[in-house]
């Protein structure tokens, strides 16, 4: 069975339960429109959001992070590790050495990542792929 994008698993865990988008959207504290574009597939919701969320549905993490559509920390993943820091004290353990093992260039690499456009992603994606096989 094919992965589900990350939309998708939020509309599928959402009507599961039973839940409105407005239900979901107090809970974050956000408006229903808001949270909306997150199962229209418009916004990511952020790592902090997909906390409450996991929190929410009382389902690990994972369920989010393994979706083809992968999160990352959006404006909050930057080259400041106390906040990397203070959110692994939040997770399990066996998830805080994948926050705190990012190394800054890592960091900022993932945070413009975020910042392009599927084609320039695509692009990207492509040049790396075609440097790498040259070192072969």
């Amino acid at each position: 069975m094919p992965e589900l994008l990350l939309k998708d698993k939020l509309k599928e865990l959402r009507t599961s339960r039973h839940y409105t988008q407005t239900k979901v959207a107090e809970y974050l504290n956000m408006t229903r429109q808001g949270y909306a574009h997150y199962e229209a597939g418009i916004r990511t919701p952020d790592y902090r959001t997909l906390l409450k969320l996991s929190k929410l549905y009382n389902v690990d993490i994972e369920v989010f992070i393994n979706s083809t559509t992968v999160p990352m920390y959006d404006e909050y993943f930057h080259e400041d590790t106390n906040y990397l820091n203070n959110t692994a004290k939040e997770q399990p353990p066996q998830y805080k050495p994948r926050i705190i093992q990012l190394t800054p260039d890592e960091k900022r690499l993932f945070a413009l990542f975020r910042r392009l456009n599927d084609c320039e992603k695509k692009q990207l994606l492509a040049f790396l792929e075609k440097k790498i096989n040259k070192k072969k």
